[in-house]
């Protein structure tokens, strides 16, 4: 059930920095804004929604984050969202209860690898309702190394005295006293996986009690991961601290630091929250349901003595569920901070339907007892749809079944309204104001005439823009995850261009071309496997159970063809390239395939052969491109198998894909992964790279150049960050542009000579720098995990960037 609730919308909110007027002139032959700013593009949504938290003083003002590095508020119960870049990944949010304009985020720190580099967990504090924040934790005036962290393996010790080796889980202000604040600190580890990096053997609970200014580890908790702190003063219970780590709930003497370990049900614990009335608590847990021996143990469980004694709580949650079978949690657990008699969970639970065949329903439960028993409030599946029919959409829902966000991960509710809880899911957020009678989307908006424009919660990996060349206002953007959209207005709104893409592909499309002289006709490229060629993405069951290929379109991209003749259903395409000098009516196309090469069609997309004389063993192909004179040239991204890097490279072939010969690069450079030649001058090229780890530190990254043809390389950007991509502004081949995964984009106006960051941008993971080619003086900026950012090409000079007081050499 789809709603058009918004008419009448500014298009494509988001991210507006820099002004303080922002009122949005406009230009007659240019709808997008034209004022001094970055906005964020796209249909909104498309990647998991995590923390939703509500501010105790005005339930319109939410806090949640993204998977992939951003925070979002809104102001206005969901309608609008403000993107905030917090250098790195948010943790967890937690707002004051004394005033109402301040907030807390903390940020995830992580120790080194190659693909992500390292990261510094941080606690800022926000005293304007999200504008502005500033560091609070650790000391700033304990600095002893000032840096580009991303690049270096450091324990957060070795960078300011006085810091903790540990990562900020969860934050804590007490709820009787806002001078006294509490974080739980979890081991580091490396980004993805701890890579036996841990460096402490257990959990940490930090206090301050003057608001920051100094802080003390006040005891070290068995666990390694921080669920739940609750200071007990409200309870009843002055001086007493309970925190729920993993594997313990954990009472400690806050004066004495000493612990005592309560005795809980369960060996493990997935969630934990709870909330106070006149003067009593009532906490939750969350807990695997286990079948052992006929016998379920695990669930839900109450208690309402501090954690002293529990009591089970599932009555309600196995409705349904055949003998033999349990429910499985998400994680999704909220409480009612004032009334803690009501509360949320998300399950995933199996049934069986009319077939007998099991389905798994998508679920959430609300008890208004304190767990005596539990509702459902929102049912859906993957075959029957939104089974409580109580679910308002919007491209999401038109597009893919339920299963495609599943249950939520975590759920909030307002600490004085327990009508009001909000979800996040893979990619969604949604909420109910009415206790979970209807529920409706927040990240996108709906249009009378069938498409979509943001609103604000982009949360999504994007690859390229794409310009139509007979159509100013059509383009599309390739999306992570959720396919492919395009605009026919210049980007005010957005369709989902993936009707006839066969429902296994249509996860990723990692690049499109359009035929410059027939009007309406497209390629595209996609694939299941997604966030290549991020070093996650290699496992050691290889990449052939993936599935994927080619497209066209002869209607603009409204409807698609299934065009891979010849090519293996388990084809990776991640990029497409197409021969100009081809005949429209057979036109020659190469498609990158990952783990398998080049193929090559010569009657415009109906057969494929592959063409990968020559090429070593990395077949790890990741961008196809051609120069002014025809030549060639492959990239194979760096990548492992069993365990082993396996050296990125570069070929080039000057027989049409007949056979390849290797690319010498710079010793020790084994990331290559992007390469851009000049429109004018075929031996200048510059490759966009990933560093490798030398000793304790980033090297070989950055950009290099080549003036003959990669006879001989210089170094042009900075070797220890990570660049994604580059692009070249249309007609003048002097200026450059990147996108780093290090918070920010540069520009070169001298051909690499010398660099200025292009400020007022600051995503973490940036993927592409688009010229925009019809709006001369535009950029647009794709990321990963934030959608495109559109904005001047010279930047924003003097912006405000979100954090007030980060030491500039760390970024």
């Amino acid at each position: 059930m789809l709603a058009n609730r918004w008419p009448l919308i500014i298009f494509f909110v988001i991210l507006t920095v820099g002004c303080q007027d922002r009122s949005s002139k406009r230009d007659r032959d240019n709808d997008f804004p034209v004022e001094n700013t970055w906005r964020v593009i796209g249909p909104g949504g498309g990647g998991g929604v995590m923390k939703p938290t509500i501010s105790p003083f005005d339930e319109n003002f939410v806090m949640t984050h993204c998977d992939m590095t951003a925070a979002y508020l809104t102001l206005d119960g969901g309608e609008r969202w403000k993107i905030k870049n917090l250098w790195t990944v948010p943790e967890d949010f937690e707002f004051d209860p004394v005033d109402q304009h301040t907030v807390y985020a903390a940020v995830r720190g992580y120790r080194y690898s190659e693909d992500r580099g390292s990261g510094l967990s941080i606690l800022y504090r926000s005293e304007n309702r999200g504008e502005s924040w500033h560091i609070v934790y650790p000391d700033l005036e304990k600095v002893k190394r000032s840096e580009r962290l991303q690049g270096i393996d450091f324990l957060p010790s070795e960078i300011i005295d006085g810091a903790l080796d540990g990562t900020i889980a969860k934050v804590k202000v007490d709820p009787v006293d806002n001078r006294r604040i509490f974080l739980g600190m979890a081991p580091l580890r490396a980004y993805m996986g701890s890579s036996g990096q841990d460096v402490a053997d257990s959990a940490m609970l930090v206090r301050s009690t003057n608001y920051g200014e100094d802080w003390e580890l006040l005891t070290r908790l068995p666990g390694k991961s921080i669920k739940a702190i609750f200071p007990c003063q409200i309870y009843g219970s002055p001086g007493e601290v309970l925190v729920f780590t993993e594997s313990a709930c954990i009472s400690v003497n806050e004066r004495t630091g000493v612990i005592k370990i309560l005795p809980v049900p369960v060996e493990t614990i997935i969630a934990a929250e709870g909330g106070y009335e006149k003067n009593s608590g009532l906490l939750y847990i969350q807990s695997t349901f286990e079948n052992k021996e006929g016998k379920v143990q695990g669930g839900m469980y109450v208690s309402r003595d501090l954690g002293r004694s529990w009591t089970l709580s599932n009555n309600g949650l196995f409705k349904e569920v055949p003998e033999g079978m349990v429910p499985r949690f998400r994680q999704g657990l909220a409480v009612c901070e004032k009334q803690p008699a009501v509360a949320y969970i998300s399950t995933m639970s199996p049934v069986k339907n009319k077939d007998e065949n099991t389905e798994i329903i998508y679920s959430v439960y609300r008890t208004v007892n304190g767990g005596g028993e539990w509702h459902p409030v929102l049912l859906s599946s993957t075959p029957g749809g939104y089974i409580t029919e109580n679910f308002e959409g919007s491209w999401m829902e038109e597009s893919f079944d339920p299963g495609w966000g599943g249950s939520p991960i975590n759920l909030g509710v307002a600490p004085g309204n327990p009508d009001i809880c909000y979800a996040g899911d893979n990619g969604r957020g949604y909420k109910t104001t009415d206790g979970g009678k209807t529920w409706e989307q927040i990240y996108s908006h709906n249009l009378e005439d069938g498409s979509y424009a943001s609103g604000g919660l982009d949360v999504t990996t994007c690859y390229g823009v794409h310009f139509d060349p007979f159509d100013e206002e059509h383009f599309f953007i390739c999306y992570t995850d959720m396919g492919l959209f395009h605009t026919f207005n210049g980007g005010e709104s957005w369709f989902h261009s993936i009707t006839d893409v066969p429902r296994s592909w249509q996860n990723t499309c990692y690049d499109l071309t359009f035929d410059p002289e027939v009007k309406g006709r497209v390629w595209s490229v996609w694939a299941n496997a997604h966030d290549l060629p991020r070093t996650k993405m290699f496992g050691r069951r290889g990449f052939d159970r993936f599935k994927g290929g080619v497209a066209v379109s002869e209607d603009d991209g409204r409807h698609w063809i299934k065009s891979n003749g010849g090519m293996p259903e388990n084809a990776i395409c991640t990029n497409i390239l197409l021969d100009p000098d081809s005949p429209p009516d057979s036109r020659t196309l190469y498609v990158s395939v990952f783990d398998k090469g080049v193929y090559k069609s010569v009657d415009g997309g109906k057969s494929w052969d592959a063409a990968n004389v020559g090429l070593a063993d990395n077949l790890f192909a990741w961008e196809v491109d051609q120069n002014s004179k025809g030549r060639l040239f492959l990239l194979c991204a760096r990548g492992e198998r069993n365990g082993e890097t396996v050296d990125g490279c570069i070929y080039f072939s000057d027989d049409d894909a007949g056979s390849w010969q290797q690319l010498d690069l710079p010793e020790g450079v084994n990331g290559p992964h992007d390469l851009l030649i000049d429109h004018e001058n075929p031996e200048i090229m510059y490759v966009s790279c990933w560093p490798r780890r030398e000793g304790d530190r980033d090297v070989d990254g950055g950009v290099i150049k080549t003036e003959n043809g990669g006879m001989s390389w210089e170094q042009v950007f900075d070797e220890r960050i990570r660049v994604n991509a580059a692009g070249m502004e249309p007609g003048r081949p002097e200026t450059i542009y990147i996108n780093t995964f290090h918070n920010a984009a540069y520009r070169s106006d001298n051909a690499g000579k010398s660099w200025k960051r292009l400020e007022g941008y600051r995503f973490k993971w940036g993927q592409k720098a688009v010229p925009d080619v019809n709006h001369p003086g535009m950029l647009f900026l794709t990321t990963y995990g934030g959608s495109v950012f559109y904005g001047p090409a010279t930047g924003v000079p003097g912006a405000f960037e979100d954090i007030e007081n980060l030491p500039e050499g760390w970024w």
